[in-house]
């Protein structure tokens, strides 16, 4: 089984009453609807709330949700950008990189795994 790829978060500068695209599918919002910033929150983690021009709201939206429209792209020229990144990544370009910052692609040391199967090994021997 394939891990879950780890959340990304993607910083923008909205302002109250910006105007903003839905970068991705939100539940009924299509990609790439117009809507309108309402109230801004958050001090490590900026998060949105964003009134879309079908008339729905959404609340803790960040730079993974929407875009400001100057910064939004097509989700076929996205697609496109993605393939060729996969692609820099198998030439081994990303692998030596990822595998310096982790111990495995959860990014968990390798002490801490080894702590846990000897817990799990002490708790199936009781």
């Amino acid at each position: 089984m394939s891990p879950m790829p780890a959340a990304v978060l993607t910083p923008v500068d909205l302002k109250r009453h910006q105007k903003v695209r839905a970068w991705s599918d939100l539940p009924g919002v299509a990609a790439g609807t117009n809507g309108k910033v309402l109230q801004v929150s958050g001090v490590t983690w900026i998060r949105y709330r964003v009134l879309f021009e079908n008339g729905v709201e959404h609340g803790l939206l960040d730079g993974r949700h929407i875009r400001a429209p100057k910064d939004w792209v097509p989700v076929e020229d996205r697609v496109e950008e993605e393939a060729a990144a996969e692609v820099a990544v198998d030439d081994g370009e990303g692998a030596a990189a990822a595998s310096a910052d982790a111990d495995n692609v959860f990014g968990v040391p390798a002490h801490l795994i080894e702590r846990a199967k000897a817990a799990r090994a002490r708790r199936e021997a009781m």
